[in-house]
């Protein structure tokens, strides 16, 4: 594992830097801390725990003493904020939170690097779900190794491997409890279908890795060519309506994808549907795309503009 994240940090010419390590006091972010901590001096890097209390769980707390505790007895700096009591309690919400609080340390420290500390199990977690919620095949790349200042070392490295790295080390960390509760849906895909899936085949996470990898390959063609597309099409975000008619179905689609498809709430295939059959059908008109955004149509240009009902009644 050692070897991993060196050779990690070798790709992406990670040394004599700060280093944000997003940290909940679990096995991932113990084993990657333990690591860095090992590497540090050979890469010149200062290390900070970036812990974030959602205020969900009594046993945060506990957490929180642990980090601490944990930076202590490292030589490590750590970082520690809660969620403002009025907080939405969701999935959603909390993951909003914790990538904004990883951003401010990030700032605070002057730092270009946030590690956290996603395995390989997650990322076929996640691919597991966005099947099911329905998804793009670029949701089938699943977790990024890298975006913007989010790094992710462990993305290669199974969690069997990571608690053996622990023991072997002698290293005790905080299993949160909410991760045993099937009515979050990454526990119930953890810990009710994916066992199913070892039933059916024993190798099914190389499978679906090289599943992953495939996906990631595919998508560089598809970006290409997505690109050479946008530099045809779009001017001062707006995009030109009669070229985009003229395009082929599949470019279409994945153009909408990459232009429409963040500010969805639902990136699917029905959806980007909707929005190509509106732009074929329509001259002048417009369409919501969300709460605070239509995608209007107007002299063969087709742009967002703001929601103003939206505006005033949140202003």
């Amino acid at each position: 594992m050692i070897n991993e994240v060196e050779k990690f940090l070798l790709k992406y010419e990670i040394q004599n830097t700060p280093v944000v390590l997003g940290f909940s006091s679990g096995p991932d972010s113990c084993a990657l801390a333990i690591i860095l901590n090992q590497l540090k001096v050979k890469y010149n890097l200062d290390i900070i725990l970036a812990y974030f209390n959602h205020g969900w769980r009594e046993e945060a707390r506990l957490e929180e003493n642990f980090t601490v505790d944990f930076a202590k007895n490292n030589f490590l700096k750590c970082y520690i904020e809660k969620a403002p009591e009025n907080s939405i309690k969701t999935e959603e919400v909390a993951r909003d939170l914790r990538y904004a609080f990883f951003d401010k340390v990030a700032k605070e420290y002057n730092s270009q690097y946030v590690f956290l500390a996603h395995n390989k199990n997650d990322n076929i977690e996640t691919l597991i779900y966005r099947v099911i919620k329905g998804t793009s095949f670029k949701g089938l790349t699943s977790i990024p190794e890298r975006r913007d200042i989010y790094y992710r070392p462990l993305l290669n490295v199974e969690k069997k491997d990571i608690l053996t790295f622990l023991s072997e080390n002698n290293q005790n960390y905080m299993i949160d409890s909410s991760n045993e509760d099937v009515k979050y849906r990454r526990n119930l895909i953890r810990k009710e279908i994916l066992p199913i899936f070892e039933k059916i085949n024993p190798s099914y996470i190389s499978n679906i890795e090289n599943l992953i990898k495939t996906s990631i390959l595919t998508k560089e063609i598809v970006d290409e060519v997505l690109d050479k597309f946008k530099k045809q099409i779009l001017f001062d975000n707006s995009f030109d309506r009669q070229k985009y008619i003229l395009a082929s179905k599949s470019l279409r689609y994945e153009f909408l994808n990459d232009f429409v498809g963040p500010k969805l709430k639902y990136r699917n295939y029905k959806n980007i549907k909707k929005f190509d059959d509106f732009i074929l059908e329509n001259t002048n008109s417009q369409i919501s795309v969300n709460k605070e955004l239509f995608l209007k149509i107007k002299k063969n240009k087709i742009y967002y503009i703001e929601n103003k009902n939206y505006e005033d009644s949140n202003g």
